[in-house]
């Protein structure tokens, strides 16, 4: 059999578009194994329920600053401290905190960006978890609004290469970078529910 023109410039197109996206997603891969996200997500979207979503959002953060390690310990610690915020407020929603591992968007904060993909999380549910949600990194501690400076600094601290905080920092190029792991991300999960 023949190939004619077309399918093997369509063939030569596939395997580039592939290649393009291998090196994003095992240098997003590399990265997502030295970073934990937090995930707080609000009971409903009405203005109280937003407002009570960021006032845990920043207890949560004051009760795991200078945490080593997110383990049992520190989750239970993030736990009471969200219920109790809450109950300070006057709700009386339930509230759940969990590690996870799940799919995250590309994701553009002030000073860094960071590529599609899975990430282990902390996610913390207030209620019934359907309203807007908030994120960062938590670990190493990234979500503070920070310069890029403190943000090159915090993340040599902990151990991040030159190359995956060029990824973070870098302006040109990561917009097309992510944008193909994004879809390829997006791919994959799909081929995985057939």
């Amino acid at each position: 059999m023949r190939w004619k023109r077309w399918e093997i410039a369509l063939a030569v197109s596939l395997l580039a578009a592939v290649m393009m996206c291998s090196v994003p997603i095992r240098a997003q891969e590399q990265l997502a194994d030295k970073l934990v996200r937090l995930h707080v997500l609000a009971n409903s979207d009405s203005a109280e329920d937003q407002r009570l979503k960021l006032t845990v959002r920043d207890a949560v953060l004051q009760a795991a600053e200078g945490a080593g390690e997110i383990d049992d310990t520190l989750l239970y610690k993030l736990q009471q401290t969200a219920w109790e915020t809450v109950e300070q407020e006057g709700y009386t929603y339930p509230v759940t905190v969990t590690r996870e591992h799940c799919w995250f968007d590309t994701r553009r904060y002030e000073t860094f960006s960071l590529p599609a993909g899975y990430y282990d999380a902390v996610r913390v549910v207030i209620g019934e978890g359907e309203g807007e949600n908030w994120w960062c990194v938590i670990y190493p501690p990234l979500c503070a609004g920070i310069c890029e400076e403190e943000l090159v600094s915090i993340a040599a601290e902990f151990s991040l290469s030159d190359e995956e905080i060029s990824l973070i920092c870098e302006e040109e190029g990561y917009i097309i970078r992510f944008k193909l792991a994004d879809l390829w991300g997006k791919f994959v999960g799909r081929m995985r529910q057939i």
